[in-house]
């Protein structure tokens, strides 16, 4: 990798970045940079200031840092936008904007609830639930780690069935029974843990949007419990909210 024809920067953090975005700008998704002594000695900066920017290209989603591997250009897939005002799973979403999505893993169980998911049933006492725990790719790139816990009352494996494509939303919508209502959803800033960043090929430790949500039916009982985690980079949500004078 030829990088003498960048220029050496030895002053401010903003043109380390200006330097670092214009280099991953003209590499390939999946090309890997040099090492931290290597691009800090051809950059001309310290590595703790290299270290900072390249946690924030990867916080960007520009970046994939993989630990004892090392930093890759991250690939240029198109940034899923959506309001969260209308819940909708993420294969809709993805066909909204011309995309196909895939299940890169899947794991689908019957068991005793834990404690949390007692919890975020709302649930009086123990119950058996099926878990549907299930990684989503686009394009062969994994985008998003999916949990749904659904108490066997309402839904079990074999429901499923052989065309699943990822989305207990869609199954549930499909059958029509229970009628679903409304979604309370909470939005967290968090990081992946070793297990979750070996499934979305990040490092641990990757910063990660993550959204814990019930799902309602009219009767106002909670028919759905999921866990959604986003590689940062590819999503962006928004909200629209109105002014209170």
């Amino acid at each position: 990798m030829d990088l003498n024809h960048l220029p050496r920067v030895r002053s401010t953090r903003d043109q380390v970045e200006a330097t670092l975005s214009t280099l991953v700008k003209e590499l390939q998704p999946g090309d890997q940079l040099p090492t931290e002594p290597e691009l800090a000695k051809m950059l001309g900066v310290s590595r703790p200031t290299l270290r900072d920017v390249l946690r924030t290209f990867s916080e960007r989603g520009l970046l994939v840092r993989r630990q004892g591997v090392g930093t890759f250009v991250a690939s240029r897939l198109p940034v899923l936008d959506a309001g969260l005002e209308v819940l909708e799973s993420l294969d809709r979403m993805a066909q909204r904007l011309g995309m196909e999505t895939e299940m890169a893993w899947l794991s689908v169980r019957e068991r005793d609830a834990t404690e949390a998911e007692i919890q975020g049933l709302e649930l009086t006492s123990l119950a058996r639930v099926l878990v549907v725990d299930r990684v989503i790719s686009i394009e062969d790139e994994p985008v998003a780690d999916l949990r749904d816990v659904v108490p066997l009352e309402i839904l079990q494996q074999a429901d499923l069935g052989e065309g699943f494509r990822g989305s207990v939303l869609d199954v549930l919508l499909s059958r029509g029974t229970p009628v679903l209502n409304h979604s309370r959803t909470e939005i967290l800033a968090e990081v992946a843990d070793r297990q979750q960043a070996e499934r979305l090929h990040i490092a641990p430790g990757t910063p990660v949007l993550r959204l814990v949500a019930q799902l309602f039916s009219y009767d106002e009982n909670i028919v759905d419990y999921s866990v959604s985690t986003f590689v940062p980079g590819h999503f962006r949500f928004h909200v629209m909210r109105q002014v209170r004078g």
